[in-house]
């Protein structure tokens, strides 16, 4: 851990810092998840809106956690397990995502679902459809932190290659917040 706030942690000379890395580990690895999990809240959605927007708003919306949220509780991540045996600090990385994202889930990925049903006359997500969300996001969480705990030094290392990743999170985010812009615009 550095010794000045200031200082940023990198494993060698002409890395990009641990945390950077670690961010895009984490935008990543919940960007493919919330792909990957679509169909779930594209029944959720009682199918009312197309698979493919929603499944780049939701990459929008884990990519936001990842560069907003997800700085910080790298960073507290890396606070608590400053002083932990280095094979546990993983599993601590794990609960701080578990935790993290599942929150974000149940505020932020709820509510983006139930602005989408509002306006179209459908039912909100009932209390068992909210738990399964968030239960589904803190796993996702938990992954995440997970690998980003044991390869984020490893990808700060390779520039090229995090940069690359960071560049193609950022063009999936653009993307989902045009088609979020759009939908919200006939939507209300």
């Amino acid at each position: 851990m550095p010794s000045n706030w200031m200082d940023t942690e990198k494993p060698a000379q002409g890395a990009m810092p641990t945390m950077l890395a670690q961010a895009a580990i984490v935008a990543a690895t919940l960007c493919v998840g919330e792909i990957a999990c679509s169909p779930l809240y594209f029944n959720l959605l009682a199918q009312s809106v197309a698979l493919v927007p929603w499944a780049l708003m939701a990459c929008l919306i884990a990519v936001a956690f990842s560069y907003i949220i997800g700085f910080a509780l790298l960073w507290c991540a890396e606070s608590f397990t400053n002083r932990m045996r280095a094979n546990l600090q993983p599993f601590a990385y794990a609960a701080v995502g578990l935790i993290g994202y599942g929150v974000w889930g149940l505020f932020v990925i709820t509510s983006s679902l139930n602005s989408v049903l509002e306006p179209l006359a459908q039912p909100l997500l009932s209390n068992g459809q909210i738990v399964a969300v968030t239960v589904n996001s803190g796993a996702l969480g938990a992954v995440a932190f997970f690998l980003a705990r044991m390869l984020g030094e490893k990808l700060a290392v390779r520039r090229k290659p995090a940069i690359a990743l960071i560049v193609a999170e950022a063009a999936l985010a653009v993307a989902g917040l045009a088609v979020m812009v759009i939908m919200f615009r006939q939507l209300y």
